[in-house]
């Protein structure tokens, strides 16, 4: 990737690559990729097909089940608090 950059910005990830030790392509590496994966970990939309999307409505309009295990879980008294 190139990436045009104007000058005050480009000494500003010089100087904190510095203070981290990291090359600047290390750097600015690792903070793309935390940005991305936070970007794409945000995302509130999926676009899918129509097929996917009936799957998904018919699973969401199913009644239900019980899950005993997990009931037993929620209600039981948390060992932290004895």
């Amino acid at each position: 990737m190139n990436i045009r950059i104007d000058a005050s910005t480009r000494d500003l990830i010089a100087r904190a690559a510095e203070v981290s030790g990291k090359s600047v392509t290390a750097f600015m590496t690792e903070a793309a990729q935390a940005a991305a994966e936070r970007e794409l970990l945000e995302q509130r939309f999926f676009r899918v097909d129509a097929e996917i999307f009936g799957a998904i409505d018919d699973m969401l309009g199913q009644e239900g089940k019980v899950n005993e295990g997990l009931r037993g879980l929620l209600h039981a008294r948390p060992a932290w608090l004895d």
